[in-house]
């Protein structure tokens, strides 16, 4: 462990159940989390990140590996003994209470002073602007100021690491984006580490320092979310974050980092290849905003020739769908102009041209337990 990290995950397992019921919920893991990041478990239901989470909580205890707070083990200690506060999905606020004492009253449980505790509180209201509504009862405010209410209950007492288990989820798509930059001004301000679980890519996206990737209890990758969106580590990771086109073929050659290879759909196309690429059958990766449609009449040498199936209109941008030759279904996704774009027509013979060093070759799709 770094002494720039705040939790060391070292080889953890949680084994549920025994013999041929035995489940891993999660295997093997390996992740350090800095101080003062916002750090964010990603991954579809049941891959093990709410159960990671509960292990650092200490809800529940690791069949093997270690948990290291600041350098000390806390795997066996109980949650009431770490300086660890989590939200939880529901809130879990006192709806005959008033604001101000679900937010004091993890502070009185600790029998803080009570000058401590009105100062604190005052605080708090301040941080997640709710001074107005100090006096009101939690059943008789909005979810959003319900959320507001739930983080500063858990920032009141100071905790060195802050959990937040899918707080977004019950919130409309409007205030759901409003949260997302306030739970990112609260971690800024108080400079606690934030570990955040949801199975929503956008979210990861846009709030996170670094995202682990997890699928089987596993974890895929880690990193920032432009190394997960740019340079996913295997098909699993390029699917599940962001819009993906995935093109079969065959590598052919690898030289300086760069793979040359004949494409199932025809033609030849150059990829960036991860160390240890080698020659053989392959997948690729192209995001649907790296490529441009064009007519096939012309088409420059390497485009992918197919026919355009449908064409969606977002407002700020259209998404192209393409069938190329091999069967393949390709999406492009090109920026709305007012006006001088060519127009194609569903049926057309169209073709796809995918910007230089725009592809990715794509690794296995191994989970590893341990990640740098």
């Amino acid at each position: 462990m770094m002494a720039s990290d705040s939790i060391a995950i070292e080889n953890v397992s949680k084994i549920f159940g025994s013999g041929d019921a035995k489940v891993a919920a999660v295997d093997g893991v390996h992740i350090s989390i800095r101080k003062n990041e916002f750090f964010t478990l990603l991954g579809p239901s049941g891959c093990g990140k709410t159960t990671l989470l509960r292990l650092i909580a200490g809800f529940e205890f690791p069949t093997s590996g270690h948990i290291l707070l600041d350098g000390t083990d806390v795997s066996d200690t109980p949650p009431f003994r770490r300086p660890i506060n989590t939200v939880f999905q529901n809130y879990a606020l006192f709806p005959h209470m008033t604001v101000e004492e679900n937010i004091g009253f993890g502070l009185k449980m600790l029998d803080r002073p009570k000058a401590e505790v009105a100062a604190r509180v005052a605080a708090m209201l301040r941080l997640v602007r709710m001074e107005a509504l100090a006096g009101r009862r939690t059943n008789q405010i909005s979810g959003g100021q319900q959320q507001r209410v739930a983080l500063a209950r858990a920032l009141a007492p100071a905790p060195k690491v802050l959990l937040l288990d899918e707080p977004l989820s019950a919130l409309d798509y409007k205030l759901r984006k409003e949260m997302q930059i306030e739970l990112k001004r609260l971690q800024a301000e108080t400079g606690i580490t934030f570990i955040f679980v949801t199975h929503d890519q956008e979210e990861a996206l846009t709030m996170s320092d670094r995202i682990a990737v997890m699928a089987a209890g596993k974890v895929l990758q880690v990193g920032t979310p432009r190394e997960i969106y740019d340079a996913p580590a295997n098909r699993f990771v390029a699917d599940f974050i962001g819009e993906s086109n995935i093109l079969a073929g065959t590598v052919e050659a690898v030289a300086g980092g760069v793979a040359s290879v004949r494409l199932a759909a025809g033609g030849r196309m150059e990829a960036v290849a991860p160390d240890g690429a080698s020659t053989g059958p392959a997948s690729l990766l192209v995001r649907p905003e790296h490529a441009r449609l064009a007519a096939a009449a012309g088409a420059p040498a390497g485009a992918l020739v197919g026919t355009l199936a449908d064409a969606v209109y977002f407002g700020t941008d259209t998404h192209f769908h393409v069938r190329l030759a091999d069967g393949t279904d390709f999406t492009v996704r090109q920026q709305n102009r007012p006006a001088g774009e060519a127009a194609f027509a569903v049926g057309e013979a169209v073709a796809v041209v995918v910007e230089p060093r725009a592809a990715r070759l794509l690794g296995e799709d191994q989970p590893r337990g341990a990640v740098p």
